[in-house]
C-alpha cells in the first residue's frame, strides 16, 4: 500500500497557526482512546443489502481496533438506520451529530437518502467520508468537510458507457433506468460520454422502483433491436427486468451499476442463463472470490462469520484505509480541522481493494475516478477492463 501526503503550503501553514485555539466543537466525539463515528446504512427496508457495504466498513475498524487502534485510540462505530429513505435519513443524521455527538460520519449508501442531509451536515462542519452512494451532488461542487471515497456517477456513468462502446460495432444503444436522482447520476454521464462518441441513444425507457413486472420495457426494446442495454435499476428491478429479458427471447447485453452485482443477481434470478449477458461495474482489483480479495473476505467474516459477501461487502473498506492514513498523518493531537487538512492531501493512494486510486484535493473531492467491469465469462465472473480484454 502506497501513499503520499502532498505538503501543506507555507500559506496554509501560517493561516493554521493564526487561527488560535481549536474551534468549539472540534474534538466533540474525541477521548483520550476513542474516536466516535457515526455509520449511517439502509440497515432495514427493501434496499437493506446495501447495509452490507457498512458490515465491511466495521469489519475493517474492528481489525483496526485489533491492531491497536491509531495513535492509540479505537474507531467506536454508533450505528443509525436509514432505510434508504430521505426522511429518516435526516433523523439519523441529526441524532448522530446531536445526541451522539460524533466526532465524524462515515458510510452511507442510497444516494437520495446521502443528498437529503448534505446541507445539515455541511452546516454541522464535522468530517463525512462517503463510502458508498454515487451521486456527484454530495461532493460536488467541493465542500470542505465532504469527501467521497468511492467512484461517483460521472466517473461510473463513464465507464459504462466506455465499456458498452468497447464491444464491436455497438451504436445502437438503449436505456432503462428509474426516474430518480440515483439513476440519473450513472446515465446522465454516461449519455453525455456516448454523445461525446457521436452516439445518441434509440430508446430510453423508465422502470420505476417497486415495479414488478418489466414486460412494456421489454417489448419495446426487442422491436428497436439495441445493441446494447444500459439499465440503472436497483436490485429487485434488476432481476425482474433480466428474467422478462430471457421471457420474450431478449438476449442483447446489459451494462448494470454499482448498484447490482453479478453474485447476487445471479441469486435472485435463479440460473446463469438469465445473467450470461449482464455485465456491472466492478470496483475491484480482482474478482471477489479471487486471491486478492481474500484478505478481505477473511476480515469481514472473521468479525461476522455468518455473514453472506456480495459485492456490496468490500465497497467502504477503500474510503476506511484512507481515513486511516489521515489519521495516522494528523497523529496524537486530532481535531476536525485537521482531519480535513489530511484527508484532503491524500493523493494516489493504492488501496490494495479498489481498482483505482483515492485522491482528494481541495478542489475535488471525488476521490476515486475509475472503475474496471464484470461479467459472466464461460460461466464464472471476471474482471474485464473492455469487451472481451481481462482486468490486469
Amino acid at each position: 500500500m502506497k501513499v503520499t501526503l502532498k505538503k501543506l503550503g507555507l500559506l496554509a501553514a501560517v493561516a493554521f497557526l493564526a487561527a488560535g485555539p481549536a474551534l468549539a466543537g472540534e474534538t466533540t466525539g474525541i477521548t483520550d482512546d476513542s474516536i466516535k463515528i457515526g455509520v449511517m446504512g439502509p440497515f432495514s427496508g427493501n434496499a437493506s443489502s446495501y447495509s452490507k457495504a457498512e458490515i465491511g466498513l466495521m469489519a475493517f475498524y474492528n481489525m483496526i481496533n485489533e491492531e491497536g487502534g491509531i495513535n492509540g485510540r479505537k474507531l467506536v462505530a454508533i450505528q443509525e438506520d436509514t432505510a434508504c429513505d430521505p426522511a429518516k435519513a435526516l433523523a439519523a443524521a441529526k441524532k448522530l451529530i446531536h445526541q451522539d455527538q460524533v466526532f465524524m460520519l462515515h458510510g452511507n449508501s442510497c444516494s437520495g437518502a446521502a443528498v437529503s442531509i448534505k446541507p445539515d451536515i455541511v452546516d454541522a462542519g464535522l468530517p463525512w467520508i462517503v463510502a458508498h452512494a454515487v451521486s456527484d451532488t454530495i461532493s460536488t461542487p467541493p465542500t470542505r468537510n465532504i469527501f467521497h471515497g468511492v467512484p461517483t456517477g460521472d466517473t461510473n456513468g463513464e465507464a459504462m458507457a466506455a465499456f458498452v462502446l468497447s464491444k464491436p460495432g455497438a451504436q445502437k444503444i438503449a436505456i432503462v433506468e428509474h426516474s430518480n436522482d440515483w439513476a440519473h447520476s450513472y446515465t446522465n454521464p454516461a449519455r453525455a460520454y456516448l454523445k461525446a462518441h457521436g452516439v445518441e441513444p434509440v430508446l430510453e425507457l423508465v422502470m420505476e422502483r417497486g415495479q414488478t413486472d418489466a414486460t412494456a420495457q421489454v417489448l419495446q426494446l426487442r422491436q428497436a433491436q439495441p445493441d446494447f442495454i444500459i439499465g440503472a435499476l436497483y436490485e429487485a428491478e434488476t432481476a425482474i427486468f433480466l428474467r422478462d429479458m430471457k421471457k420474450y427471447g431478449l438476449e442483447t447485453p446489459v451494462m448494470g451499476t454499482a448498484g447490482t452485482d453479478l453474485e447476487n443477481t445471479l441469486k435472485r434470478v435463479g440460473d446463469l442463463d438469465t445473467v450470461k449477458n449482464y455485465f456491472v461495474l466492478h470496483p475491484y482489483v480482482d474478482n471477489l472470490d479471487g486471491p486478492r480479495m481474500k484478505k478481505w473476505a477473511d476480515m469481514i467474516h472473521k468479525y461476522y462469520p455468518d455473514e453472506e459477501l456480495t459485492n456490496f461487502s468490500y465497497i467502504s473498506i477503500g474510503s476506511g484505509i484512507a481515513l486511516v492514513e489521515a489519521l495516522k498523518a494528523v497523529g496524537q493531537d486530532l481535531t476536525r480541522s485537521k482531519l480535513i487538512d489530511a484527508l484532503d492531501n491524500i493523493e494516489s493512494l493504492d488501496t490494495g481493494i479498489l481498482s483505482a486510486p483515492v485522491t482528494w484535493s481541495a478542489d475535488e473531492r471525488r476521490g476515486v475516478k475509475g472503475s474496471a467491469v464484470a461479467g459472466f465469462v464461460d460461466g464464472k465472473p471476471t474482471v474485464l477492463k473492455a469487451w472481451a480484454t481481462a482486468y490486469e
